[in-house]
């Protein structure tokens, strides 16, 4: 996968921002906010949206959260 910066403040991006940000905002996204800025601009706290990342590691029922081992 290419290095990709949130387009909001352009830090460098992990995997589960870049699916969070496509399951919360837009499946086609091309551009992607880093968790912080994905926390702010719905109002809500990071741990919170770390804790729905992990709900959809927890159920594996989005592909999008896979874990490749």
């Amino acid at each position: 996968m290419a290095n990709h910066l949130c387009k909001s403040c352009g830090a460098g991006l992990v995997s589960d921002e870049i699916a969070l940000h496509m399951k919360l905002f837009n499946r086609a996204a091309k551009e992607f906010m880093c968790l912080d800025c994905q926390a702010a601009y719905l109002r809500v706290e990071r741990s919170q949206l770390e804790e729905v990342i992990e709900r959809y590691h927890q159920s594996g029922t989005c592909v999008l959260f896979a874990k490749y081992e």
